[in-house]
């Protein structure tokens, strides 16, 4: 490589870290699910693991960790449209990652078969959505 360009990447390099840095994630100011979202969160989810393998079955073990699921770390809502009911095992594995559009979309598409009918299967996460900026 010559000059130009090791220098040209190394000031990209400092400029995407150093503007990570100063970058802050809008949270939603409540953190954790109320005791009554957390039973609704439970009943839709028919008190079952919503976690699915990679070979479309679901967890049969009871959820007894409702987490958001995009992370609160990372600007998810705490609202019901993004709780997911977890096990153990699954929410523990899954930590703070942001799940891939496709992941959520799968999410969405298989909970219509274990919602109560009515209820709506899409997840809202942005805490902008619901504070209205």
């Amino acid at each position: 490589m010559n000059r130009v360009a090791i220098i040209s990447l190394i000031a990209l390099v400092a400029f995407v870290v150093l503007r990570s840095r100063g970058s802050r994630v809008q949270k939603d100011p409540r953190r954790r699910f109320t005791a009554n979202d957390r039973a609704v969160g439970f009943a839709r989810a028919g008190n079952r693991c919503e976690h699915i393998s990679l070979l479309g079955r679901r967890c049969t073990a009871a959820p007894p960790h409702g987490d958001h699921h995009y992370p609160w770390s990372r600007g998810g809502a705490t609202t019901l449209s993004n709780f997911v009911a977890l096990c153990a095992r699954h929410n523990l594995s899954k930590g703070s990652r942001v799940p891939s559009p496709w992941a959520t979309r799968r999410l969405e598409r298989r909970r219509r078969a274990y919602f109560p009918p009515g209820t709506r299967t899409d997840i809202e996460w942005r805490t902008s959505s619901r504070a209205g900026s």
